[in-house]
């Protein structure tokens, strides 16, 4: 089957949509959206009445400037399947929390990266500080190495996640020693049913993850610690409190861990 070609109009619009969408609600002069979006004034003008037909953008009648419109209240207001998991599992990482009053994330994989989805924030005075949104080099955190090692051609997949512009900018002996901390966690994934990393990617701080499979999209749950806090003892509490409560995960979910295959 052929690939199919992509629209440049759509892609255009759509573009335009979400730039609009990080902008001040006072609205864009049409010059900077041409200018920042890099196509003239007359394409942009053009999009941007075609996507006021559709009350996607509206234009202030005093300005001229442009802004989104109610039409993408719709869109705004649609619960992803991915929204669905984070709302679904909440409760979930809220007794993991509370359970090792520790930080707790949940991410997915997103090209090279882990994005983190949601967190709950323990009760300390000294804790590690994060922020929903943020992104990682995947292969350096306990979430990446839980998903990628959970992927059936996890070998083949990991050359590509070595490629990252947060791998190849290291050494070349970074990046061997990278690669070797990979696998061993690849190994603990089978064995144990987890992954860790210690300062590996943030100086000071240790985490344990667990893979949480389904389809179309897989998540991971991690415990962030300080790393003098973060003994073997500790890492291995942790991971297995963290497996035991997603092992309670309703059936309608269609999310599972990962079976241990211990030889």
């Amino acid at each position: 089957m052929s690939t199919p070609k992509p629209l440049a109009s759509v892609s255009r619009a759509l573009t335009l949509v979400e730039y609009l969408a990080t902008r001040d609600a006072d609205g864009t002069p049409l010059g900077v959206i041409a200018a920042d979006l890099g196509v003239n004034k007359a394409t942009a003008y053009n999009t941007l009445a075609t996507l006021r037909e559709r009350d996607w953008v509206e234009q202030d009648p005093d300005t001229g400037f442009y802004r989104l419109g109610d039409g993408i209240a719709p869109i705004a207001a649609y619960r992803t399947s991915t929204r669905h998991a984070v709302e679904a599992l909440r409760p979930h990482l809220e007794n993991i929390g509370r359970r090792f009053n520790e930080l707790v994330h949940l991410g997915r994989l997103v090209d090279t990266d882990i994005v983190y989805l949601d967190k709950v924030e323990p009760d300390r005075a000294i804790r590690v500080v994060s922020a929903v949104g943020r992104r990682a080099t995947a292969v350096t955190t306990s979430l990446g190495r839980a998903l990628i090692g959970a992927l059936p051609d996890r070998d083949t997949q990991l050359a590509w996640y070595l490629q990252a512009p947060g791998v190849t900018s290291r050494t070349k002996a970074d990046q061997s020693e990278l690669r070797d901390a990979v696998l061993a966690n690849f190994t603990r994934l089978d064995r144990d049913g987890w992954t860790e990393e210690i300062e590996e990617n943030e100086e000071g701080i240790a985490c344990v993850g667990v893979p949480l499979l389904g389809t179309p999209k897989s998540f991971a749950i991690s415990i962030s610690a300080p790393v003098e806090r973060m003994t073997p003892t500790y890492r291995a509490e942790l991971a297995a409190g963290i497996r035991a409560e997603l092992d309670r995960l309703p059936a309608n979910l269609h999310l599972h861990t990962r079976p241990i295959t211990r030889d």
